[in-house]
């Protein structure tokens, strides 16, 4: 790529010093407590300082990691690159192993090189500098390779400044579309109050000639069969004849809907297969997992042919085939699960509920027409809310496109006009390099000979 008149290309090393922080050891570690950056205080563009730790150092680490305004720190595993400048004047903080801290010479703006490594992580520029396998690093070594375009100090600030008034823009407006998923939560629960206080269909009823609310509460038990499932690794006699049929497991069933995309298969006899037969219209119910998860489901609409159920899944299995199923899967997972949660047992690691119990759950039943009606009404309304959500994620993920354009057009040097009497990078790049060539050279202590 060709830079842009008064740039250069150089690396993090020539032009700030970096400092991998301490290793955090109690066994070794001496001098007083002091307060640490860890990995996790490190976010994109800011700090978390809500959680800080102490570790022990001597006065001599103490200066040495110190924290000033203006140091560029970067986690160095974890999620190697994520990095913030650091704004929060003096404070007695050091930083630990897992934190780079970049700290620029001369006139090279922290937060221009903060940018470019976000710009760098969103287009995955560094992961052919990272080490590990399962838990990926950026070496001290790499960190100083890194090559960036530099414009002139002027210019650094001026994108910058157009960068942040650019990013505070998008920040509100992915704060405004998270608000979505909340309003869209809201709005499917205040639909499902109105249709079972009966208010939703009250313009129906007055329609269609019906009196007020006439529905009837009784337990599931009168409305509908409910079966128990297989158990997986059932022993069998070794002369059972087999057939292999897919089965549900708690995974597949959701809190109104059905996950369908990895179903397993089970070896069972043709009469458990056909007792255990899903029908179109048969409402699920987990009977097992975390307790919050007791008696959620959906409704079987034979997306799976000859598909049966284990033992922690019920099948539901309406009296009545006109009354929709949907009616009482609304109803059980919204307004049902307190009853869940209230009626089951817990053992160590999971929580059940009985046959018996989830028979004698109390169901409001009104009349087959109005309970159509309301289905509908909650299906259009579901809808809306899905849209809803699906639009603000096409909304985010547009979001994220514009914010790398804009990065990429920032160090190519499209994003803020060049100004000729700018001093050239070039020249804030010999000074800096003057200035290290003239510093005096730390002092190696000599190593003592054996015995000496």
């Amino acid at each position: 790529m060709t830079l842009p008149t008064g740039w250069i290309k150089t690396t993090v090393g020539d032009v700030s010093v970096t400092k991998l922080g301490k290793m955090l050891d109690a066994n070794k570690n001496k001098g007083e407590p002091v307060v640490y950056l860890r990995n996790v205080n490190v976010r994109w563009g800011a700090f978390d300082l809500s959680d800080l730790l102490e570790m022990r150092v001597t006065a001599e680490e103490r200066d040495e990691l110190a924290v000033r305004d203006g140091d560029l720190f970067m986690c160095e595993g974890g999620e190697p690159g994520r990095c913030a400048v650091w704004r929060g004047g003096e404070r007695d903080l050091v930083f630990q192993k897992a934190i780079h801290r970049i700290r620029p010479l001369d006139a090279v703006d922290a937060d221009y090189i903060a940018a470019f490594i976000a710009h760098l992580a969103a287009i995955d520029g560094l992961s052919d500098l990272l080490t590990g396998t399962t838990i990926k690093h950026l070496s001290q070594v790499a960190l100083q390779r890194i090559t960036f375009p530099v414009p002139p100090a002027a210019e650094q600030g001026r994108i910058v400044a157009k960068l942040t008034a650019l990013t505070v823009r998008l920040a509100r407006t992915r704060d405004e579309l998270e608000r979505v998923a909340a309003l869209a939560a809201k709005l499917r629960q205040s639909v499902l109050s109105q249709a079972f206080s009966g208010n939703l269909t009250a313009a129906w009823r007055k329609r269609e000639g019906y009196a007020d609310v006439d529905w009837q509460t009784c337990p599931l038990s009168e409305i509908a069969d409910v079966q128990g499932g297989i158990q997986v690794g059932k022993k069998r006699p070794a002369d059972a004849v087999l057939v292999e049929v897919p089965y549900l497991r708690v995974a597949n069933v959701q809190r109104g809907w059905l996950r369908l995309d990895e179903i397993k298969t089970l070896a069972v006899t043709a009469e458990e297969r056909d007792r255990l037969l899903l029908k179109d219209g048969d409402i699920l119910m987990n009977e097992g997992g975390d307790r919050d998860k007791l008696g959620r489901g959906w409704v079987w609409r034979d997306q799976v042919p000859d598909c049966i159920h284990q033992n922690h899944v019920f099948r539901v299995r309406l009296k009545n085939p006109d009354f929709p199923p949907e009616f009482i899967s609304h109803y059980a997972n919204e307004f049902g699960q307190s009853y869940f949660i209230d009626q089951g047992t817990q053992t160590t690691n999971l929580a059940s509920i009985s046959k018996r119990r989830v028979m004698a759950l109390p169901v409001p039943v009104p009349p087959v027409a109005e309970a159509r009606e309301i289905v509908l009404l909650i299906t259009a309304a579901f809808a809306r809310a899905d849209r809803l959500e699906a639009e603000a994620a096409r909304d985010r993920a547009l979001l994220d496109r514009i914010e790398a354009a804009i990065l990429a057009k920032a160090f190519r040097g499209e994003l803020v006009p060049q100004e000729p009497n700018d001093e050239p990078a070039s020249v804030l790049l010999d000074r800096i390099r003057a200035e290290r060539a003239a510093a005096p050279k730390p002092k190696r202590g000599r190593a003592r000979k054996a015995g000496g």
